[in-house]
């Protein structure tokens, strides 16, 4: 474990509101974030934000929130998201989010187990969500909407509008002062907010998180990467904020470095933000840069002869470049070549979804396919990749740190984590700024938190050198009937470098030979079928055509060809629909983690269809009924 920084200890005295107060009276006038409104971005000061979280808190103070209240927010990443967030902890209250694709019974199951008294709902159609809840959750008393404009015909006692609330709370000038008496009354060691796991194999969990132990868990990015402090950094943020990850890059790290958020007008236009505000550093998840990558893909397949010719040049110089530095051989020439092939192609490239200004590009949240990684780092943008867990509190367990370093692993372990692999595998980690445990569930924090305080993380990983391998989740491994054991993940994460797979999950466990379901990316795979003339009425239709099993039949073969025999996928099903986890019951979580067990119960004929068991038939028929029924 490397030596911690004196800050360290520092943020663990604090929270996140006396932070906000300390910087609107040190920097007033300096910009604490941006946010787009009808077009045009305002900037927020210091000052304004300490403003605008003071006179909030006061305003659900005068609602009754109070000290150990729980209060839930659900909505996309908005700075009214964060704004409430702060002011419900400067309360001493303890905030959570829900995501803004849960369905009803999600959005009911974490009220009721939170045992929330306020919900705060970014508009109506948030507030439909929680309606239909009926009468159920008895200890919810206030319902607030931030925008109004499309509940004017909703009648119901507890609903109450957010301008109403601030227009009573006073004038705004006074909300400094007001923020700076609220959390003096707040300490480091207090409880500051809930976050419910994704829940792939049960109802989600709540990770109960103190303030300290949070901004000093989220120090460790910062102080992995340095350059967040030195520099004064341009960043969009997009990411769910009930998130731990979407809470660090929203909230808490600009707090505690140069990190300067834009909040775009509208999440979905995510492109259109990226271009307006061309950021210089870029916080994401994997899915997003493999969307990413395959949009300007196809955007290549589709131009001029001269600009594909222009990549394709520009490809033959950049990927020795990027081999060599990876290999740590790099020569003297190699910078001119990388200078080459930006201009000529990967600079205009990246313009146009707005990366060309990035210097530092981070994913975490989930594994980075390696292909993804090596496509990004030879187009030119420094991405690295990170590994955290909610229970880790906000901090990285480890990052790799770059400059663009060899894909494949999730990089060194940071500042002030002790690390260790179990006799099976699993990855063990232990440091002063785990969270608190899991909210009203002490048995499933005993089974994460043993006696000697490590955590288990369910992940089983590997060292190479000093970096750290994740090869799978503990509980998610397949034994095949013939004894193998295979890593469905490391399968999965290939297949997804396709751009034209949104999501795939092998099968396997008990059987013969591995099997995979696919959902494709309709984007992505309807831009090849105009292309190629193909008609189709929506996405059933253009999963069921027999040139995109082609397409993808193929994809598969790519990653068959990396793989030992018996880890290869001997057959396939297309998805007949979208994954979409807003609808009840879907085998998907929030973040699009997969559901394995329901995925397997949802589309069992499409599975066992896979499985020719002729073998199995002969057997049970001429051992008859002697066993019996079980």
């Amino acid at each position: 474990m490397r030596e911690l920084s004196p800050r360290f200890a520092e943020l663990r005295a604090k929270t996140a509101p006396q932070l906000i107060v300390e910087h609107a009276r040190v920097k007033p006038g300096e910009i604490a974030f941006r946010s787009k409104h009808r077009g045009l971005y305002r900037e927020r000061t210091w000052r304004d934000y300490a403003n605008l979280v003071g006179r909030t808190a006061r305003g659900l103070a005068a609602l009754g929130v109070k000290r150990g209240d729980r209060v839930a927010i659900m909505g996309d990443a908005t700075e009214e998201w964060a704004v409430c967030d702060m002011a419900v902890q400067a309360l001493g209250a303890i905030s959570f989010g829900i995501y803004p694709t849960a369905s009803v019974s999600e959005v009911e199951y974490q009220m009721a187990d939170a045992g929330a008294s306020v919900f705060i709902a970014e508009d109506q159609e948030y507030i439909d969500k929680i309606l239909a809840s009926g009468d159920r959750l008895t200890e919810l008393k206030s319902i607030v909407v931030i925008d109004a404009s499309a509940t004017y015909g909703y009648d119901h006692p507890k609903l109450k509008r957010m301008d109403d609330i601030l227009a009573a709370a006073g004038p705004i000038e006074a909300g400094q002062a007001a923020l700076e008496a609220m959390a003096a009354k707040v300490s480091g060691t207090d409880p500051a907010f809930i976050v419910y796991t994704s829940g792939t194999t049960g109802n989600p969990k709540g990770a109960l998180i103190s303030h300290g132990r949070h901004l000093a868990g989220t120090y460790t990015i910062v102080d992995h990467f340095p350059t967040l402090a030195r520099e004064t950094h341009r960043t969009v943020v997009f990411l769910p904020m009930c998130h731990i990850f979407g809470r660090d890059i929203a909230i808490t790290l600009p707090l505690i470095s140069g990190l300067v958020p834009h909040y775009g007008e509208d999440v979905e236009d995510l492109l259109r933000t990226l271009v307006e505000v061309a950021p210089t550093v870029l916080f994401t998840v994997p899915r997003y840069m493999q969307k990413f990558a395959s949009q300007l893909l196809v955007g290549i397949g589709a131009t001029s002869s001269i600009k594909g010719l222009a990549h394709e040049t520009a490809m033959r110089l950049a990927r020795p470049v990027a081999r060599r530095r990876w290999e740590g051989k790099s020569t003297a020439i190699d910078p001119l070549l990388a200078s080459v092939a930006r201009a000529i192609a990967f600079k205009p490239m990246l313009t146009k979804i707005g990366l060309d200004q990035v210097q530092l590009a981070i994913a975490g949240g989930a594994a980075l396919p390696r292909e993804t990684a090596a496509l990004w780092q030879i187009w030119g943008v420094n991405l690295c990749e990170a590994y955290g867990q909610t229970e880790t509190g906000g901090a990285f367990i480890s990052a790799q740190a770059g400059p663009f370093p060899r894909p494949g692993s999730v990089g060194s372990v940071v500042s002030g984590w002790e690390v260790k692999l179990a006799a099976d595998g699993e990855l063990l980690v232990r440091g002063p700024d785990v969270f608190d445990g899991y909210w009203r569930n002490p048995e499933a924090t005993s089974e994460v938190i043993d006696a000697e305080g490590w955590s288990h993380t369910g992940d089983i990983a590997e060292w190479d050198g000093n970096q750290l391998r994740l090869v799978d989740r503990a509980r998610d491994f397949i034994v095949t009937s013939g004894g193998k054991t295979i890593s469905p993940s490391t399968i999965e994460n290939s297949l997804r470098g396709s751009p034209y797979i949104a999501e795939a999950m092998v099968i396997g466990h008990n059987r013969k030979y591995l099997t995979a379901v696919i959902e494709i990316d309709f984007d992505t795979v309807s831009d090849w079928a105009r292309a190629h003339d193909i008609s189709y009425t929506g996405f059933t239709m253009l999963a069921a055509h027999d040139r995109i099993k082609g397409v993808i039949a193929a994809e598969i073969d790519k990653t068959n060809a990396e793989l030992a025999r018996v880890e290869q996928i001997k057959a396939f099903r297309i998805l007949p629909k979208q994954l979409d986890p807003e609808e009840e019951g879907e085998p998907v979580t929030p973040t699009r983690k997969v559901k394995r067990k329901l995925m397997q119960e949802r589309f069992k004929d499409l599975i066992d269809e896979m499985y020719e068991d002729s073998e199995e038939r002969r057997v049970t028929a001429a051992a008859g009924e002697v066993l019996g029924a079980n």
